[in-house]
Formats: C-alpha cells, sequence, structure tokens
C-alpha cells in the first residue's frame, strides 16, 4: 500500500509541474504519463 501512496504523490508532482506549461506536448504528456503510472500501480500489482 505504501509503493501505490508514493506512486501517486509522484505522478501529482508530475501533473503539477508539467500541467502548466506553455507547450502542449509536455502539458498532456505529463497528466497521460501521470495517469498511466497510477493505473498500474493500482492494477499492476
Amino acid at each position: 500500500m505504501t509503493q501505490e501512496i508514493v506512486v501517486i504523490q509522484l505522478a501529482a508532482l508530475l501533473v503539477a509541474s508539467s500541467y502548466d506549461n506553455a507547450q502542449p506536448i509536455i502539458k498532456w504528456g505529463g497528466l497521460v504519463i501521470a495517469v498511466g503510472t497510477v493505473v498500474a500501480s493500482l492494477f499492476g500489482g
């Protein structure tokens, strides 16, 4: 459970640091990577 919490916190940091970027590829890329990482952590074990 601790590993999932750490992954979620790191994903939140990634979104917070990349979402306000003016370049769309960085903005949406950070969001997609964060969501994918959280899903993989929760469902992948």
